[in-house]
């Protein structure tokens, strides 16, 4: 399965969770995606990106998307090695600058 995450989706909520299944416990952290939307605003009259989180009205119910990377040792070795990668990228990238 391939998912896609835009950089401009991506939040700074980012929250650890666990949960136990026949005696097991599994962790994993969960990065929140808040969708942007162009909103006009009359007053200004130019459109404006905003973003947040999707709140059903009064009932206090967040139906924002995220998604949840399950692990322990190797979710936090795959999540260096993402980081070493995009460093290594963008100082090849700064040096051909």
């Amino acid at each position: 399965m391939r998912v896609n995450v835009y950089a401009e989706e991506m939040t700074d909520r980012v929250e650890f969770v666990t949960k136990t299944i026949n005696g097991r416990d599994f962790v994993g952290v969960r990065f929140y995606l808040y969708l942007p939307v162009t909103v006009r605003d009359s007053k200004i009259g130019g459109p404006d990106q905003v973003q947040g989180p999707f709140l059903h009205d009064g009932d206090g119910d967040d139906d924002s998307s995220a998604v949840t990377f399950w692990g322990k040792r190797t979710l936090k070795e795959a999540l260096k090695n993402a980081v070493r990668m995009l460093e290594t990228h963008h100082a090849a990238a700064t040096a051909t600058d």
